[in-house]
């Protein structure tokens, strides 16, 4: 059984979705943020960094693993179920592109962009300026890849799962902020429809 500790968030979601869509055995147990519920003696225990997400996997070569970090978590569990992560080692490795893509190229402006604009003060128009710039360009080379592709990386990967929470409510957003992605709209509304997308966001605690 795996226990996933979690809320409402990019990081949060990730695992939760790759959960719902394992197939295997799991329980979400939601982390209030907002109480502080990250830092309770039981739950540092587990993670001192104070973050979700983490899980524990009570089997695991017969041992119980308690593992943190998003990206880990939905390698840890792809590689379990066999779902998500090809065998052949090409299309293996263009997984793992496109999801360290996801990570590094599309989340980590974006994080910084949610940071800086909510940190209590108006950020600097040049930094604001710069990680918008950053998620643009990535989110168009998504936008081309997605062209020419159904998913990101050949077949539906942990790829899409790493990618699709990043962007919250995508749909809304892509067409408010980024009308002309419409290759990126189109996946969007294909994960969305997924039912194990669905069920993961659900449990995670985001409508």
């Amino acid at each position: 059984m795996i226990t996933l500790y979690t809320a409402a968030t990019s990081n949060g979601l990730r695992p939760a979705i790759m959960l719902a869509e394992s197939g295997l055995s799991h329980i979400v147990k939601k982390i209030d943020l907002e109480k502080g519920e990250q830092r309770t003696p039981e739950f540092l225990a587990m993670n001192p960094a104070a973050r979700i997400p983490v899980i524990v996997d009570d089997d695991v070569g017969g041992e119980k693993l308690v593992l943190t970090e998003s990206l880990a978590i939905v390698i840890h569990v792809a590689e379990k179920s066999g779902v998500g992560l090809p065998t052949a080692a090409v299309a293996r490795a263009r997984v793992f592109e496109a999801a360290a893509s996801a990570m590094t190229d599309v989340y980590g402006p974006f994080n910084g962009l949610f940071h800086l604009h909510h940190g209590g003060r108006t950020p600097p128009s040049q930094i604001a300026q710069g990680f918008d710039g950053l998620l643009k360009d990535a989110l168009g080379r998504v936008d081309a890849k997605l062209a020419n592709a159904e998913w990101l990386a050949g077949d539906f990967s942990i790829a899409d799962i790493v990618l699709y929470p990043t962007l919250g409510r995508l749909e809304t957003a892509l067409k408010r902020t980024y009308p002309t992605l419409e290759n990126l709209q189109r996946w969007a509304k294909a994960m969305a429809a997924r039912p194990g997308v669905k069920l993961g966001t659900s449990l995670a605690g985001r409508p």
